[in-house]
């Protein structure tokens, strides 16, 4: 019955992520399609009969609206191209340092034992190897934009905190990233959502352009006001979309990740230790970077995002999924002892 809910949940969360970013393309082109309205309806007087027409330029809207989606797909794939790439120079950016420069560390040795052994279980070629060091949090991403040039690291509170099993679980969560192609796919949000952000850019730039004549010059500032709200609300639509599909994607890792290991409890183990940390105030991160990668990670780094905007499930909803009965209220959080190597 577990395998069959894992299945099942991966197949929802796939589900959903198709869905949320068919609806995000659809409001893109709604969003275009709107600006092109603004710059051709025109409103045009009968003398004879004392009555107004609405005449639209097709040809303008037309243009207008390939231009709009133009500066959108253009603006979007450049940041695409920009942010993908390999996954160790993005490693290397949020502060991780490869395991190659760490020599005689014996829990250095077990986590690569453990990613190769996962990597073998999971049918996908070792990925690069990284630590966060000075986090004492528990805590771990996966980047990349495919499993070719991916990078995994975890912060070095995740290798003192975890037993083995644990940190197994954890490490198989991100390669189920990896495998799902999970960075891709948040890539893509990002990507769009910049390329909003781009109709903000020109919104601004129309406002203090003006117009030749009166008339003309009124409906430039009415396009370009209505280039920026649209810009800042398909902005933040694309913000909560991004947020529902990192939430769907964590379960399916996580589903994911009890395959790869058939030890759900081991991953209900590192999670718990995770809310007692949360609890003590102490799963935060020291490294700005990481911070700004919060999506990427395998727990969040702290409860200042919530609701919509939150890219992960709640900690409780993400344990019971592992583990039906636990209860914080009743069970408690964990005590944590530094696993000794």
């Amino acid at each position: 019955m577990a395998a069959m809910s894992s299945y099942q949940l991966g197949a929802n969360a796939r589900k959903q992520s198709r869905l949320m970013m068919t609806l995000f393309v659809f409001s893109v082109a709604l969003i275009a399609a709107v600006i092109a309205a603004l710059a051709s309806v025109r409103m045009t007087g009968d003398s004879i009969n004392q009555t107004e027409q609405i005449m639209v330029n097709w040809q303008l809207f037309a243009l207008v609206a390939a231009g709009v989606a133009t500066v959108i797909v253009l603006t979007s794939v450049w940041k695409i191209i920009t942010m993908g790439g390999e996954g160790a120079k993005v490693a290397v950016a949020l502060g991780a340092t490869n395991i190659d420069e760490i020599t005689g560390d014996p829990m250095v040795t077990r986590y690569q034992n453990i990613v190769e052994e996962v990597a073998l279980g999971a049918s996908i070629q070792t990925p690069q190897i990284f630590i966060i060091e000075n986090e004492p949090g528990i805590n771990a991403f996966a980047a990349g934009s495919s499993p070719d040039n991916a990078a995994i690291a975890v912060t070095r509170g995740a290798l003192t905190l975890l037993d083995r099993d644990e940190l197994t679980a954890v490490v198989a969560h991100e390669f189920a990233h990896i495998r799902n192609l999970d960075m891709r796919l948040n890539l893509r949000v990002i990507g769009l959502i910049h390329g909003l952000m781009a109709l903000y850019v020109v919104g601004r730039i129309l406002m203090h352009s003006g117009g030749g004549s009166r008339k003309s010059g009124a409906q430039v500032l009415l396009i370009g006001i209505a280039l920026i709200l649209l810009g800042l609300l398909g902005a933040f639509m694309g913000k909560i979309m991004q947020a529902a599909i990192s939430r769907q994607r964590e379960y399916l890792a996580d589903a994911d990740a009890t395959r790869y290991t058939g030890d759900p409890v081991a991953l209900a183990g590192a999670l718990k230790k995770i809310g007692t940390l949360s609890q003590q105030g102490a799963n935060k991160a020291n490294h700005d970077e990481l911070e700004e990668a919060r999506h990427m990670m395998f727990a969040e780094l702290s409860n200042k995002m919530s609701g919509m905007l939150s890219t992960h499930p709640p900690l409780v909803k993400r344990i019971q999924a592992l583990e039906p009965g636990f209860d914080p209220e009743i069970n408690g959080w964990p005590e944590i002892e530094q696993i000794a190597q």
